[in-house]
């Protein structure tokens, strides 16, 4: 199975610290829909990025022949003392990645993926220290063969090209400045493409006016191979003769109509490419292939064979670029001489667009053939064609009685399908709605007990799926015997937080909410409030607690001497309301409209707290039985886009049987796909949580 796997960098440097999202979601869906999102935070990585510095210097110091202007040394480096360096900078890497801090993420990861999987981990950042770093040196890699890693902006637009479909794969090929280097391998290795359907254009030293075929034909990839070189990062130059040096933007026009004729994948196989990788960048060109150092000659000829050789036998782009530099690593003695260097290839991907291989370059053309145009007399009835392909397969299904839901939902019957599960759910409509609807659908919905029971329900066969707050444990997959079972997600929801409304305090960070609840901050002055004592409150068990444990208390069990449990969130709510040092935390649905609490605004880092309210506080004295006299949820930060610190998803948890026609697996399955419809997340809207995909309008 194929997964990406995005990790957001928004807010923050390396100095302070970013704010960090995971999103993981299977290659062939859209990213809005079987999504598992994490937040967490990642902390100040100065000493990273000094240890990168310290490697990027003595690495640059080595003697060799680079595909950048030469620059001599009074002091050439040593391979031992490179290596030496690349260790370490390896290292602060991977303790960093293993901080407490972003430990949420690392656990989500290990969950969610399979060592099979093919995944393509996509690092989204607007920060060019956090794009300059080698992430492939992260253990992750190292536990996941099939992973590998791009880097993407924070910006997610669509190309403007049409691919091309000419049964060839059209590459212009570029040659610059050679002075030094030998360049003449790589125009071997291109020309030898033939013989797997490219057509392959070379112009070798050209003048800036040869530039012109990127106007007049459309090609599939652009090659460069000579010297270049970056400044600050976004700023990208390179040497198309031996004495006229371009910079990327002086041609911006050009590549555009590039990319608007088809253009799918730049490879610069040159030195220190990150600031043409940015200038393209900007051109929302679907694919790059860059270097972020610059590269030994025999390293970029190398590379390319590998890399040209697993791309044209039809693996993916990701797949290629991966098994190239391992290769390189494990075959030649390269690596050895330069510490580092097969880190040195990264993929640069727009992450609205869908990466390319080789096959589909070769598909037939998408233009007018002859058979379409015999028919064009026909066009009024292919338009209503459309027509009744969108109304029938594209819009909503907004009413579980729309005829489509019967269409392509295979609803099961014959037997009763009991469900249950998180208290999150319980004030969820959708059954009294299904039933009306769907009559011959016959469920039963038993107690709300938490997603803990309703896991091991489903897997002792009490009931036949159930809701869950949380993910799925390894345990839960032992247990389940004949069968294994299956988290599908339906809607995100958030975790907040209530005090006394006596407690008048701006807000609190994850770490000091982490302390209150490992009892390291006992009394309301330590975090600015009144001199009085904090009294941590609990359920024993359920989603909602093993989520605040796993992402606040970095798996810490509750300590008994420390929080007082309660039975329900009814009761913890009571008991803030009767306690001015009383604290609790709840689904966010459940917690933020009640009455006689005050919900507290979330942040990671000091000063920059989010409440889980919309707009104002409405104070506890205001607070009234009209939902405009209450506190509504704060959709927009609990969304994607938003910066709540503590979201997660919503799933049913199903059982799937790898060969048996099984009713209780439809039952699941049909009742999943119900509420990923436009009306089923419209019912999710309603009950306080985020759909992951289109919700109708309420009515």
């Amino acid at each position: 199975m194929s997964k990406i796997v995005e990790l957001i960098f928004e807010d923050g440097d390396i100095e302070t610290g970013f704010q960090a999202t995971l999103d993981i979601s299977e290659d062939s869906q859209s990213h809005q829909t079987g999504r598992i999102r994490v937040r967490a935070s990642l902390p100040p990585g100065s000493i990273v990025f000094s240890n990168y510095t310290q490697w990027q210097e003595i690495y640059q110091r080595l003697e060799t022949k680079y595909r950048r202007p030469v620059i001599i040394y009074d002091n050439p480096a040593s391979a031992d003392e490179c290596r030496e360096s690349f260790e370490s900078l390896k290292k602060s890497i991977n303790h960093w990645l293993k901080s407490s801090e972003f430990r949420p993420i690392e656990q989500e990861l290990f969950k969610s993926l399979n060592a099979s999987d093919e995944i393509r981990v996509i690092v989204r950042t607007a920060n060019p220290k956090l794009r300059k770093l080698p992430w492939e040196s992260w253990d992750f890699f190292e536990h996941f063969n099939g992973a590998a890693v791009a880097i993407s902006p924070l910006e997610q637009r669509l190309p403007d090209t049409t691919p091309n479909r000419d049964l060839k794969v059209k590459i212009l090929a570029i040659f610059g400045s050679s002075t030094g280097i030998n360049i003449d391998k790589d125009q071997e290795l291109l020309e030898s493409l033939r013989q797997a359907g490219a057509d392959v254009r070379i112009l070798k030293s050209p003048q800036r006016q040869a530039f012109e075929t990127l106007w007049d034909e459309n090609w599939d990839i652009l090659f460069f191979a000579g010297h270049s070189y970056s400044q600050e990062d976004d700023k990208g130059y390179i040497y198309i003769n031996e004495n006229e040096k371009l910079a990327l933007s002086e041609l911006k026009r050009t590549l555009k109509k590039a990319i608007q004729g088809g253009l799918q994948l730049a490879f610069f196989n040159s030195c220190d490419d990150l600031g043409i990788a940015s200038e393209l960048e900007k051109l929302h060109i679907p694919q790059i292939i860059v270097m972020r150092e610059p590269v030994p000659d025999q390293f970029a000829q190398e590379f390319l064979r590998y890399f040209l050789k697993q791309f044209s036998r039809g693996e993916s782009l990701y797949a290629s670029v991966r098994k190239a530099r391992e290769e390189l690593h494990d075959l030649s003695d390269i690596e050895s001489k330069f510490p580092g260097v097969s880190f040195l290839p990264v993929i640069f991907q727009n992450p609205a667009a869908k990466p390319v291989t080789w096959k589909d370059f070769l598909q037939p053309s998408e233009k007018l053939s002859k058979w379409k145009m015999a028919m064009a007399g026909f066009v009024v009835g292919t338009v209503s064609l459309s027509v009744i392909s969108w109304w029938l397969f594209v819009r909503p299904i907004c009413s579980f009685s729309d005829f489509r839901t019967r269409l392509f939902i295979n609803i099961p019957q014959g037997q009763r399908f009991y469900y249950g599960g998180g208290t999150t759910f319980a004030t969820m409509a959708e059954y009294v709605e299904i039933k009306q609807a769907i009559a011959e659908f016959d469920l039963e919905k038993r107690a709300w007990n938490g997603s803990d029971e309703g896991i091991e329900k489903v897997i002792r066969g009490s009931f036949s799926f159930s809701l869950s707050s949380r993910n799925l444990k390894g345990e839960d997959f032992e247990k389940a015997k004949g069968f294994s079972v299956v988290e599908i997600p339906v809607g995100i929801d958030a975790v907040a937080v209530a005090v006394n409304p006596e407690i008048n305090i701006p807000g609190l960070i994850l770490a000091q909410l982490n302390d209150i609840y490992t009892g390291k901050i006992y009394n309301w002055n330590q975090v600015g409030g009144p001199n009085i004592k904090i009294i941590p409150y609990s359920r024993k068990q359920g989603g909602t607690v093993q989520y605040f444990v796993d992402t606040v208390l970095a798996s810490t069990p509750l300590n008994p001497k420390v929080v007082e449990f309660v039975n329900s969130t009814t009761d913890g709510l009571r008991k803030v309301k009767s306690n001015i040092g009383g604290i609790y935390y709840a689904s966010a649905p459940e917690l933020v409209p009640e009455c006689g609490i005050r919900p507290l605004p979330l942040g990671f880092q000091k000063g920059n707290f989010i409440p889980p309210y919309k707009g104002d506080l409405v104070p506890s004295e205001s607070c009234g039985d009209q939902p405009k006299k209450r506190n509504e949820i704060n959709r927009k930060a609990f969304e994607k886009s938003g910066d709540y610190p503590l979201t997660r998803n919503l799933f049913v948890i199903i059982k799937d049987f790898q060969v048996e026609n099984n009713l209780d697996e439809k039952a699941g399955r049909a009742y999943a796909n119900l509420m990923l419809t436009g009306k089923g997340q419209a019912i999710i809207q309603k009950a306080g949580f985020i759909p992951i995909g289109y919700a109708c309008p309420l009515r």
